[in-house]
């Protein structure tokens, strides 16, 4: 028999039986078989139901997973976006804070010419505020660089101060549009001090390990902890009144001419943004004594 024969036996023989099914269903002939299918079919068909349904679940929770990361990273992204805002408020209302200071010591000393330096430019009062830009990397040099130069009118020698009326030391170096100025640590450095309580003159000079110490004190003056330090304004380098630091320790031998104080500086050299060079004073005449002075630390 060939292959086209065997095809049409096989649709008859098909078609005989979907016929005899179909008669014997209509007679009830194939009801037990129908009820033993069904016995055997209902719990596959209730695994395979209850399988499509956890999937479906699967995929609703995976995408409820997906929504929530997404909503995660972009509250994430908000509130970072709200801590650099704040973080920029902060330094914001610190920078206004020490414009205020620097152009109050301005506007308190109106016989000073006063210049300062500043990445943004700004004035007010007739005072230009500046930024520290740099620091010798030198361990036994300590400078600080700002943009002010002879354009601007610096000098080598001009006093440097910060908020409050705190001395940092004096330009050393100059350029164009910059300037070195020495602290008050540098080991070169020595700036004539006065004891706000005792009215007591010594120089102040920095030591190669970064400490600072008013020498040459009289044996019969008492130095006490805590201290004020004031530039006295002798020699004429410097105006007087400017806040030099506290005594922190006194080293007093009895064999000695004299004492010498350790200061703390009233500045932290590491954290100086903003300066002001004093570039006019009128200098403290030789035989003007030390005034009283209402600084306070």
């Amino acid at each position: 028999m060939n292959r086209s024969g065997s095809r049409t036996w096989t649709l008859l023989l098909l078609t005989l039986l979907t016929v005899l099914s179909l008669a014997l269903h209509e007679a009830g002939q194939l009801q037990p078989l129908e009820n033993l299918a069904l016995l055997v079919i209902s719990p596959l068909q209730r695994t395979l139901a209850d399988a499509v349904g956890g999937l479906s679940s699967l995929f609703e929770t995976s995408r409820d997973i997906q929504a929530l990361q997404e909503e995660i990273a972009r509250l994430q992204a908000e509130n970072n976006n709200l801590v650099a805002e704040n973080l920029r408020l902060q330094g914001l209302s610190e920078e206004n804070r020490r414009l205020l200071e620097l152009l109050g010591f301005a506007q308190a000393h109106p016989t000073y010419r006063v210049l300062g330096s500043e990445v943004i430019d700004r004035a007010e009062a007739g005072v230009e505020v500046a930024d520290v830009i740099g620091s010798d990397p030198n361990p036994y040099l300590r400078y600080l660089i700002i943009d002010r130069g002879e354009t601007d009118g610096v000098a080598v020698g001009m006093p440097v101060v910060t908020e409050g009326g705190t001395l940092v030391g004096r330009v050393a170096q100059v350029g164009l549009r910059w300037a070195k100025v020495q602290l008050l640590t540098d080991p070169s450095s020595r700036v004539s001090g006065l004891i706000q309580r005792s009215r007591v003159t010594g120089p102040v000079e920095g030591r190669p390990d970064g400490s600072l110490w008013m020498v040459w004190i009289p044996q019969e003056e008492t130095v006490q902890i805590g201290d004020l330090v004031l530039t006295s304004g002798l020699g004429g380098n410097l105006p007087r009144g400017l806040i030099i630091g506290q005594v922190i320790a006194v080293e007093r031998q009895e064999i000695e001419l004299a004492q010498s104080a350790r200061l703390r500086p009233a500045v932290d050299f590491n954290r100086v943004e903003m300066v002001l060079v004093i570039t006019d004073f009128t200098p403290v005449s030789p035989e003007e004594p030390p005034a009283e002075e209402g600084t306070g630390p």
